[in-house]
């Protein structure tokens, strides 16, 4: 078993898993009641979007100034020649 909290899912794997869901409930939900496909796909994009900035901006996978202190540690020095 793993120490890790999140077993062998890595956080974002587990973000880019969960951008498809919202689009996908809305154009299901759309579907059931009769809801037109674009209004329902334009709702279901917004928490998809929420998704997606949190991933690129507020907790990128790689470096950025929210990493965590394991990537800022394991990064190599550049050389400036």
């Amino acid at each position: 078993m793993s120490d890790h909290p999140l077993g062998s899912v890595s956080r974002p794997d587990l973000v880019l898993s969960a951008i498809p869901g919202p689009v996908v409930l809305a154009a299901v939900l759309g579907v059931a009641l009769g809801v037109p496909l674009p209004i329902a796909l334009a709702l279901g994009s917004l928490p998809a979007g929420v998704v997606m900035g949190y991933a690129l901006f507020w907790e990128p996978p790689v470096g950025g100034l929210r990493s965590s202190d394991e990537n800022r540690e394991n990064r190599e020095p550049r050389d400036r020649a």
